[in-house]
């Protein structure tokens, strides 16, 4: 009796996980994948435009790849509060769509444009300004700060458009039309691989424009998808989903995005925020920690390539079932996100132990640059943050997933608390104990880095258990039928 009550808490519980109905029933595996698999493809379509960018800036200039990290950083951080907001307009699109209300798909997605425009005027005054003067006192060294502030100048036009470009995709993803984003967003991967090429090295009678040129093919890149975006919304078969029409501005779905999407925006914000300051303090432990820390993080997009992805169908797939009403679906589907993404997480840890030249190596620069580096140190470097990464990777997979959770059924302001106190109140003062009074090595602050993933996984887990999601109201749903039911008993979720 005690043998069989151990196999089903251990191997029993683990091979359940496997089980038929844990892929055909549902929210199951394959209903996650099927909603999943494009927003992956575009994740990785990300990933190869930034992997390309990065590299090509590497065989540039060491200096152009070390100021490329923390540039990027702070942009994306400056302009997360904004995209994160407007992208709640997918799970407002979802509980519409699994409410079977079509007029409000399309007020949703046009009100999410309008704010996305706005957004795009404040940011295009605000943001080369604001960047210009944070890398001023950034205490970097002055060739790779000049580096940092031309390649976030360069970068700011994509903040606005991407914010409208994510509106009208939301219309798409939000009804699990997946494929359609993914195809947008690999034709902008395709325009602006040879864009980089082309401006950074100064092709077809161009000048070369380095960093530069890296950040003007992102732009022009952006506004390519935008275009293409805009034409699939009005496109859309009218007798279906009239998109030509319900243009009006409404108040309602304004404050949904501020109600709902704000406090997710400010969460990214305040910790890609502290991330970002993190990146830049590691910077006053030599240029070769930087010049590590910009190599491995862009190496572990390829460790974490599947994640936003997963976070989003895990978003909308939960948005959706909660839009019908049926919240024990709706309970299951983090567990098998998450077991679907810590299986690539485990892939890639492999290959980050057994392995990790092969991809360092892709940053060997062609150029000796002018600062004196010592390539050996940052490879060692490097080695040890992806050494880090292997652990700190499970702990991303858990929170981003249950994150994702909430986010779908519209639990967003708890998880911003425990955003900011695990931020701001481990991460930053450990690390400036680490970096400024222990005076404490790249392992040192990784360490800290992982210690405080793992703690914003503890607590995001423990928000979704709790179950006070189910009692949050984005749409207005329509009374149930009749009471959620189960054929066969639950499966609880991994996470």
């Amino acid at each position: 009796m005690k043998t069989a009550t151990l196999y089903n808490l251990t191997l029993g519980k683990f091979f359940g996980y496997f089980s038929r109905r844990q892929f055909f029933e549902p929210g199951g595996y394959l209903e996650i994948w099927r909603i999943g698999w494009p927003l992956v493809i575009l994740s990785a379509s990300n990933t190869i435009m930034m992997l390309t960018n990065r590299v090509f800036l590497a065989w540039n200039s060491p200096e152009e790849i070390a100021a490329a990290m923390p540039a990027g950083q702070m942009f994306f951080t400056l302009m997360a509060f904004f995209l994160i907001t407007t992208g709640f307009t997918a799970t407002i699109v979802a509980q519409f769509h699994g409410a079977d209300d079509r007029a409000g798909c399309v007020r949703a997605a046009w009100n999410g444009f309008y704010f996305g425009a706005i957004v795009a005027a404040l940011l295009t005054v605000v943001l080369p300004f604001g960047g210009r003067w944070i890398i001023a006192h950034n205490g970097h060294d002055s060739v790779i700060a000049g580096f940092e502030a031309e390649y976030f100048v360069a970068m700011a036009p994509c903040a606005g458009l991407t914010c409208m470009e994510l509106a009208f995709l939301s219309f798409f993803s939000g009804r699990g039309r997946t494929t359609l984003v993914a195809a947008v967003k690999v034709a902008g991967c395709i325009v602006c691989v040879p864009l980089n090429y082309i401006l950074i090295f100064g092709r077809f009678g161009l000048p070369p424009l380095g960093i530069f040129g890296a950040g003007c093919a992102n732009a022009l890149a952006n506004a390519f998808t935008l275009t293409l975006a805009f034409t699939l919304f009005i496109m859309v078969d009218q007798k279906e989903y009239q998109t030509r029409s319900h243009r009006h501005w409404h108040w309602e779905f304004i404050r949904k995005l501020l109600f709902f999407g704000a406090p997710a925006g400010l969460q990214t914000f305040l910790r890609n925020a502290a991330f970002a300051i993190v990146v830049m303090m590691i910077g006053n432990l030599g240029k070769e920690a930087l010049t590590a820390t910009s190599i491995a993080l862009t190496i572990n997009m390829l460790g974490n390539m599947p994640m936003i992805g997963l976070l989003d169908a895990t978003s909308i797939v939960t948005g959706q079932y909660i839009g019908k009403r049926r919240f024990l679906v709706a309970d299951r589907i983090s567990g098998r996100s998450f077991r679907m993404l810590s299986a690539w997480m485990l892939v890639m840890s492999l290959f980050y132990l057994l392995a990790p030249e092969l991809l360092i190596n892709l940053f060997g620069s062609r150029n000796t640059g002018t600062t004196g580096m010592d390539f050996a140190l940052v490879t060692a470097n490097t080695i040890t943050i992806l050494h880090w990464a292997i652990i700190f990777n499970q702990m991303d997979a858990a929170r981003f997933i249950a994150m994702g959770s909430l986010r779908g059924a519209g639990d967003t302001r708890i998880p911003l608390l425990i955003g900011i106190a695990t931020s701001w109140l481990i991460q930053i003062p450990g690390t400036i104990y680490l970096i400024y009074f222990a005076h404490s090595s790249v392992s040192a602050v990784w360490m800290l880095i992982t210690f405080y993933a793992a703690s914003d996984a503890f607590f995001m887990i423990w928000r979704r258990r709790s179950g006070a999601w189910k009692r949050m109201e984005v749409v207005k749903l329509p009374p149930a039928t009749e009471p959620e039911t189960e054929e066969e008993p639950e499966i609880r979720a991994a996470i």
